[in-house]
């Protein structure tokens, strides 16, 4: 098995217990980035855009992504956690000025 596709399995299980926890469902985890593009050293962070079902205020998303940047950091996985929900997801989807642009475009889902 590849050391990555555990590092998914571990990390997929926690981004659902927090987000979950936080009060919403997890509709989406993308993994972006270096990593996603085949591209990752051995050095490199994980990137997670995860979609959620509802609205939540800058602070609330910011606090979720904190959350499960601790809990994954605890796990030796280091990454950079972004938390949207899918109306924002939808309406940013077709525009290159938000990061949405691109997770959407080079994402895997997990």
């Amino acid at each position: 098995m590849n050391p990555g596709n555990n590092t998914l399995v571990r990390a997929k299980a926690i981004i659902t217990e927090e987000v979950e926890r936080a009060g919403y469902q997890v509709r989406r985890i993308l993994l972006f980035g270096s990593r996603a593009r085949g591209e990752a050293r051995p050095d490199s962070d994980w990137d997670f855009f995860i979609v959620v079902d509802k609205d939540a205020s800058f602070h609330e998303r910011e606090d979720l992504a904190s959350r499960i940047c601790w809990r994954l950091t605890q796990e030796g996985i280091f990454a950079d956690v972004f938390v949207h929900s899918e109306k924002t997801v939808e309406a940013r989807r077709t525009n290159p000025g938000y990061l949405v642009y691109y997770a959407l475009k080079e994402g895997v889902p997990i």
